[in-house]
C-alpha cells in the first residue's frame, strides 16, 4: 500500500495533542481530551493497529509464516529499544535532577526508583515497572508481541471469534481482571520474587486496551485485502456518530442538562481500562474522522504534521525527553511557569521535534530512495 499522507497528518495531530498535554503549560487544560472522553492515546493506538493490519494483511497467508512473526517482533524490539533508552535517560538524568534539586514534580515521578533503584531497574527492563509518562511504549511493545497470535487466530478461527474473545477480555478488564490476576500472583507465589505493587505497572490496562488494538488490526486487514469493496458510509450511521459525539462532548464539559457526577460514574469513563463510554465515544469520533479527514488533509496538505507523523516513534520519544526536562523547571511549590517560560518551552519542544522529524526523513530518503510503504 502506498503511503497515505492523511495517516501521517493524523499521527502528527495526535503527537501535537500529546505534547501539549504532557508539557507543564497552561495549554494542557485545553489539549487534554478537548473533544470529549477521548484522548490522543486512543487515536494513536488505534491508528498504529490499523496500519499494522494494512501492512501485514497479505503476509498472513505467506508461504513462510516466519516473515510475519519476524517483522512484528523486530518492530516490537525496536520500540523496546526506544523505551530502554528513555528509561536510561529518566533514571540517569531526571533521577539525578530529582535528588539534587528536590523538585517534587520530577522526584515524585520516579519515587519508586529513589525508593528501590535495583528493583526499579530490573523491573523496568521486564516492563513490570512503568513510571508515569513512560508507560505507553511498554503497552505498544506488548500489543505488537501478541499481534502474530491475533493473525494466527483470525486465519484459523475467523475474525468474528477473535473479536468476540477480545471483547470478552475487554469486558473482564472492566470488572477488574488485572487486579484479580495480580491478587492471584500474590496468593500463589509462582514467581521466584514477590510481584511489584500493581500501581507500578503503569496506568494503561493491557486487557482493556487490547480490544481497541484488535479492532484496528481487523479494520486494517479489511482495508488492505478488499479496498475495492469499500462502500460509502451510511448517512444514518454518520448522523448517529455525530449525535453521540456532540452529546458526550457536552457531557465532558458539563453543559446544561448534560451534568453528571463523575465521581459516581467514573468507572464508565475511565481512561486506563478504556471504559464503555470512552470506547463508544472514540468509535463515534473515529467514524467521523475517517469520513472527513482524507478530504481535509488532501486539501490542506499540512507538511509539518506529515513530517511529524512520518517519524512518529523518534518524535514521540524525543517529546517525552523534552517533557521530562520541562518538569524540572517547576519549583518546589510546583507553581505554574511564567508566560515567557511557557513560550520558551513550547518553542524549544516543537522545534526539536520538527528537527528530529526532518533528520529522520533525510535518513529514510538516503537509505530507501524509492520507498513508498505506509
Amino acid at each position: 500500500m502506498k503511503r497515505r499522507p492523511e495517516f501521517d497528518s493524523l499521527r502528527g495531530v495526535l503527537l501535537v495533542l500529546m505534547t501539549l498535554t504532557h508539557l507543564p503549560t497552561r495549554l494542557n487544560t485545553f489539549s487534554n481530551q478537548p473533544f470529549g472522553f477521548v484522548s490522543a492515546a486512543e487515536g494513536f493506538v488505534f491508528l498504529s493497529a490499523f496500519l499494522v493490519g494494512v501492512v501485514y494483511a497479505r503476509k498472513v497467508d505467506d508461504a513462510d509464516p516466519n516473515v510475519l512473526w519476524r517483522g512484528l517482533w523486530q518492530r516490537a524490539l525496536k520500540v523496546y529499544g526506544y523505551h530502554v533508552a528513555l528509561l536510561a535517560f529518566a533514571f540517569a538524568v531526571i533521577g539525578t535532577l530529582g535528588m539534587t534539586t528536590h523538585r517534587p514534580a520530577i522526584h515524585n515521578l520516579l519515587a519508586f526508583f529513589h525508593e528501590d533503584p535495583v528493583t526499579a531497574l530490573w523491573g523496568s527492563l521486564f516492563l513490570l515497572y512503568c513510571p508515569p509518562l513512560l508507560d505507553i511504549l511498554p503497552l505498544y511493545v506488548l500489543l505488537l508481541l501478541v499481534t502474530p497470535f491475533i493473525f494466527l487466530g483470525a486465519r484459523r478461527l475467523g475474525w468474528t471469534k477473535v473479536l468476540c474473545v477480545s471483547g470478552l477480555v475487554w469486558l473482564s478488564a472492566q470488572l477488574g481482571l488485572k487486579r484479580a490476576l495480580y491478587d492471584l500472583l500474590v496468593f500463589i507465589p509462582v514467581l521466584p520474587w514477590p510481584p511489584l505493587r500493581i500501581e507500578l505497572s503503569g496506568a494503561f490496562d493491557f486487557f482493556g486496551w487490547q480490544f481497541l488494538w484488535v479492532l484496528g488490526v481487523w479494520l486494517g486487514v479489511a482495508r488492505a485485502t478488499a479496498p475495492e469493496a469499500r462502500e460509502p458510509v451510511s448517512p444514518v450511521l454518520l448522523t448517529g456518530a455525530l449525535v453521540v459525539s456532540v452529546a458526550l462532548l457536552l457531557l465532558r464539559y458539563q453543559v446544561g442538562i448534560f451534568n453528571i457526577d463523575f465521581g459516581v460514574y467514573g468507572a464508565l469513563i475511565d481512561k486506563w481500562t478504556l471504559a464503555p463510554v470512552r470506547l463508544v465515544n472514540f468509535l463515534a469520533m473515529a467514524l467521523l474522522v475517517s469520513w472527513f479527514s482524507p478530504k481535509v488533509f488532501r486539501w490542506l496538505r499540512p507538511r509539518v504534521l506529515e513530517a511529524l507523523g512520518r517519524a512518529s516513534l523518534p518524535v514521540f520519544s524525543v517529546h517525552l525527553v523534552l517533557c521530562l526536562l520541562s518538569l524540572a523547571l517547576l519549583n518546589e511549590n510546583e507553581d505554574p511557569l511564567a508566560d515567557w517560560e511557557e513560550l520558551a518551552v513550547l518553542v524549544a519542544t516543537f522545534s526539536v521535534m520538527l528537527l528530529v522529524a526532518c533528520r529522520q526523513a533525510a535518513a529514510v530518503r538516503d537509505s530507501h530512495p524509492r520507498r513508498r510503504d505506509v
